[in-house]
C-alpha cells in the first residue's frame, strides 16, 4: 500500500481538489483527512452559575439519565467493592 501526505488548507466552501504525483496508482483509493490536534473542536460552552439556585434551575432543564436510584446505588456498591481493604 502506498500513502501520500499533503498539507492543504480547507477553504470556506469545505471542498478541495488534490493532484496526486504521476507515479500514484490508479483505481479505487481511500481518502483520509486528519486535522491537527491544535485546531480546537467546537464544544458547547460550560455553564457557569452564580449560586446554587442557578445551578438547580439549569439542572431542571437537563434530560433524565434513565437510571433509577437503585441503579446508582448498585454502581456505588460495585465501585466500593473494587477498592479492596
Amino acid at each position: 500500500m502506498q500513502a501520500y501526505q499533503f498539507e492543504h488548507s480547507v477553504p470556506a466552501s469545505h471542498t478541495f481538489t488534490v493532484e496526486l504525483p504521476p507515479d500514484a496508482p490508479t483505481g479505487p483509493a481511500q481518502v483520509i483527512v486528519l486535522f491537527k490536534d491544535s485546531q480546537p473542536r467546537p464544544t458547547a460552552p460550560k455553564p457557569r452559575f452564580a449560586n446554587i439556585a442557578e445551578f438547580n434551575a439549569w439542572l431542571e432543564t437537563q434530560p433524565p439519565s434513565g437510571r433509577t436510584a437503585e441503579d446508582v446505588d448498585a454502581q456505588i456498591r460495585e465501585e466500593r467493592e473494587g477498592w479492596g481493604d
